[in-house]
């Protein structure tokens, strides 16, 4: 009998600051890693079966399964009538496939459980956390996992192990990171106010036209993560940088910024985070701002000392 092992891994959530669309065409973008992580627990198990759950925040189990050991190493495709399933197969695949000596750490049966401290429905990166955890668990690259999975610009990928806010640079798939002290002086007068609906990160990614970037918007979103960091000390700078951040990306995908379309009467700023039209915004204003969303119907409203790595 093998001795039962438990193997215990940690990824942050994320919030994208500047640069959201552009960072697809190695445009440099500011993000925070959040406090708010997903974890993986592995336990290994004396036969030839994996099981798989995942809990979210509220602690309700949303995704189980059990299969037979041999889908992860089997170079046929297996229908799984379970998308879900199927997408963990690929992605645990994949991760085989990276580093071939995981071969070796899969080579019992395991459970594993993965826990939320976030509403997995809040785009905090549920997908991007749970790719960060298989490659620290099988020893693979998380960004080439990330990239063959899923795509995207890998952004999330770095703040998922990251201690600090960071500069991003996809970098034609060969990520580019520079960690920075970001601590807002205003920081008291910046929130985060969930939109009540989830964004789905590809149908986002389909709005941007690359093609529209000139050469002066893009060495204006370049500077973007310096802009947003100086003038993060003062309020007025501070909301001259948001509405010029936000009339760019808006003249790149052709859509109105948030603040304009739904609230217009708002006395503060408002940016979208991420992908536009869901997920969360980041708003400044004080205690009337704050009181304004949630007699909006807005109820999920989150500090930054409360997130913010």
């Amino acid at each position: 009998m093998t001795k039962q092992t438990t193997l215990k891994f940690t990824a942050h959530g994320k919030f994208l600051i500047t640069g959201e669309y552009a960072v697809l065409d190695n445009v440099p973008a500011l993000a925070i890693p959040l406090k708010l992580n997903q974890y993986l627990e592995i336990s290994s198990r004396e036969d030839d079966f994996f099981s798989w759950k995942s809990y979210d925040a509220d602690g309700s189990l949303w995704f189980e399964t059990r299969l037979s050991l041999e889908l992860l190493f089997n170079v046929k495709p297996v229908k799984i009538d379970d998308d879900i399933a199927a997408k963990l197969i690929e992605i645990l695949q994949k991760a085989i496939e990276l580093h071939p000596n995981a071969i070796e750490i899969i080579a019992h049966g395991f459970d594993a459980v993965t826990t939320l401290d976030f509403n997995r429905k809040y785009g905090m990166g549920t997908s991007s956390t749970l790719i960060s955890l298989i490659a620290q668990w099988l020893e693979c690259d998380a960004y080439e996992l990330q990239f063959a999975c899923f795509g995207g610009s890998g952004y999330d990928i770095a703040c998922a192990t990251a201690g600090t806010a960071l500069v991003y640079n996809y970098n034609n798939a060969q990520p580019a990171v520079e960690f920075l002290n970001w601590i807002p002086a205003i920081k008291q007068s910046i929130f985060f106010v969930y939109q009540n609906r989830k964004q789905n990160s590809r149908d986002s990614i389909a709005q941007f036209n690359a093609n529209l970037i000139t050469a002066e918007l893009r060495a204006e979103l370049s500077a973007m993560p310096q802009r947003f960091i100086a003038s993060s000390n003062d309020l007025e700078a501070f909301h001259k940088t948001v509405q010029r951040h936000e009339a760019i990306i808006s003249s790149l995908i052709g859509v109105q910024p948030v603040q304009e379309y739904l609230f217009p009467d708002y006395s503060g700023v408002i940016k979208s985070l991420g992908g536009w039209g869901g997920d969360f915004m980041m708003c400044t204003g004080g205690k009337d701002e704050r009181n304004y969303f949630k007699n909006c119907g807005y109820e999920v409203i989150l500090e930054w000392d409360e997130v913010i790595l």
